[in-house]
């Protein structure tokens, strides 16, 4: 019968210390749906909105050019500019391809640590694991914060180097295109 008391107590107050881990568990959870709320925030832009215009304009600006210059002179500053450009083209398939894999990286883990925070709030589950699983979380959440800033970064070289590249080389494809219809 003693036995079967200390256990009681033994089960009791490792059950109770569970429960005062609860809040701190319940708060580190939030901090972590805060942390991507601010993600979610930071990668909004109405402009990723332009970027498949700009992959439309840019393969038809460097069809244009490629259908009409004929060079017999290598100019290294055109062929710089448009080895620039032709790279910023490649950047853009990338950059929407991160876009869509961190909104969905979002979405996935707000809908993840919702859950986590339901499981902990009601002590549904292997409650002795609830600090590994938010740790889990916790670093879910640091790569989507790494891939955030490294797509910020992407998206911001894009959108510089099109507005850089873009108009010159799009009216250089232009000239290109009358003087060969003048031609014909």
């Amino acid at each position: 019968m003693k036995k079967l008391l200390m256990l009681f107590l033994a089960v009791s107050v490792l059950s109770a210390c569970a429960d005062l881990n609860k809040e701190q568990q319940l708060k580190r959870i939030e901090q972590e749906q805060k942390r991507l709320d601010l993600l979610s925030e930071k990668i909004k832009d109405k402009r990723m909105d332009e970027v498949s215009v700009f992959k439309i304009n840019t393969m038809q600006t460097e069809l244009k050019i490629k259908q009409n210059l004929y060079l017999d002179t290598i100019n290294i500053e055109l062929a710089k500019q448009l080895d620039a450009y032709k790279v910023m083209r490649r950047s853009i398939k990338p950059i929407i391809k991160q876009y869509r894999q961190l909104k969905t990286g979002i979405q996935e883990e707000e809908q993840t640590l919702k859950l986590l925070y339901q499981d902990v709030k009601q002590g549904r589950g292997e409650r002795h694991r609830f600090d590994e699983f938010i740790k889990f979380e916790h670093n879910k959440v640091e790569q989507l914060a790494a891939l955030s800033t490294d797509y910020l970064r992407a998206k911001a070289q894009l959108f510089d180097d099109y507005y850089r590249l873009y108009p010159s080389v799009n009216a250089l494809a232009n000239q290109l295109v009358a003087k060969a219809e003048r031609r014909r």
